[in-house]
């Protein structure tokens, strides 16, 4: 086998790694912490601030650095990678200290701000879909850094797909639902957030493998 097949295979089993890695974690996480919690299987999945948003954070900081890292090597676009750092950093405060939940508690909702057009979405919860509509109008732009890698864009929109879910989830007014049926729908919106996290992480560590089966071997 030439170095260049060696090189080949070392990245091909590479990419299958953080692809079965953020599989792995995206099943085991959820289920870990409902047993954990086992009956109340839902106090460290559903909630804000807890478990499961710490780890959601976390997986967000590190495609933030990611991205920052992909910037600072110049590779692709490099306005299109910071703004995709600023992005996902900002996503990650907000995961950890609950912003947009707080902006809605303490100031939408009381104020009884909402959106006519949109009757599910109750009071002051829509901040969500306005975060959706701005990633969703940059994805052209930013989906070039992507661009030549077919697994990282798979793996991109497989993480779009699944935030779009958490976020349409997240959208509906829990006031429609019954207390049981709230604590599932709020677990299953977690669950796909953490899925959309890792599937923007696995594309960012496709595009950093890229990155770094081009620098030149040691003797």
């Amino acid at each position: 086998m030439t170095s260049v097949e060696a090189a080949a295979a070392t990245g091909v089993s590479a990419r299958r790694s953080l692809v079965c890695g953020a599989a792995g974690l995206a099943v085991t996480a959820p289920l870990a912490l409902g047993a954990a919690r086992w009956p109340r299987w839902w106090l460290e999945i559903a909630p804000e601030q807890t478990a499961m948003t710490w780890l959601q954070s976390v997986v967000l900081v590190l495609v933030a650095a990611g991205c920052a890292l992909a910037a600072a090597a110049r590779t692709g676009d490099g306005r299109a990678w910071l703004l995709l750092a600023a992005g996902f950093g900002g996503l990650s405060l907000d995961e950890r200290f609950a912003v947009h939940e707080r902006l809605r508690d303490q100031v939408l909702a009381p104020a009884d701000v909402s959106i006519p057009f949109l009757p599910w979405v109750a009071p002051g919860d829509f901040l969500m879909l306005g975060y959706a509509i701005v990633g969703l109008l940059m994805l052209p732009r930013v989906a070039r850094c992507f661009r030549g890698d077919r697994g990282a864009r798979i793996a991109l929109l497989a993480g779009v797909a699944c935030a779009v879910v958490a976020v349409g989830a997240d959208s509906i007014d829990p006031a429609m639902w019954t207390l049981a049926q709230e604590r599932v729908q709020q677990s299953l919106e977690e669950c796909f957030e953490l899925a959309a996290d890792l599937g923007f992480g696995v594309a960012v560590g496709f595009r950093l493998l890229s990155l770094m089966s081009r620098l030149p071997s040691s003797a």
